[in-house]
């Protein structure tokens, strides 16, 4: 029989709880008296694992993770929405925020307008310096 999700949970803490003392430059040996395991190795691997599983989570497909920020800024915005509507300052900062963090995430803003005259004047001097590569290479001179 496996593990109930309450001994899971317990696991995966006491991981956590493992790596962040080790991070903070204890000893395997002290980690595994302090978080519970049977000896140092025991410990080690539990480091490991938890290194192992955070890699992992920062591997998540881009397109996932941003869809999960939506979903919080979603949430947290219906939460204080109400507020925001009846006059709530404070609610309705967060609210602009969770739009404006939407907005960024889903690259929303309109495009920036650019200076046609500045892009033509780019391309004609393009233009201008493949003609004078060109002549160069007509005339045997050097690259």
């Amino acid at each position: 029989m496996g593990a109930s999700p309450k001994q899971r949970m317990s696991a995966v803490e006491r991981r956590i709880q493992a790596l962040q003392l080790h991070l903070a430059g204890v000893d395997y040996r002290t980690i595994a008296k302090q978080v519970g395991y049977a000896d140092g190795a025991a410990a080690q691997k539990a480091v490991d694992r938890a290194i192992e599983e955070s890699i992992a989570r920062g591997h998540e497909d881009i397109d996932t993770i941003r869809t999960r920020e939506v979903l919080r800024y979603n949430r947290l915005q219906a939460a204080h929405w109400g507020k925001a509507v009846k006059g709530d300052t404070k609610a309705s900062e967060i609210v602009l925020k969770c739009m404006a963090g939407r907005e960024r995430l889903l690259d929303l803003a309109a495009p920036k307008k650019i200076n046609i005259q500045a892009q033509q004047l780019g391309d004609e001097i393009l233009a201008v310096l493949s003609d004078a590569a060109g002549d160069d290479v007509a005339h045997g001179a050097a690259p």
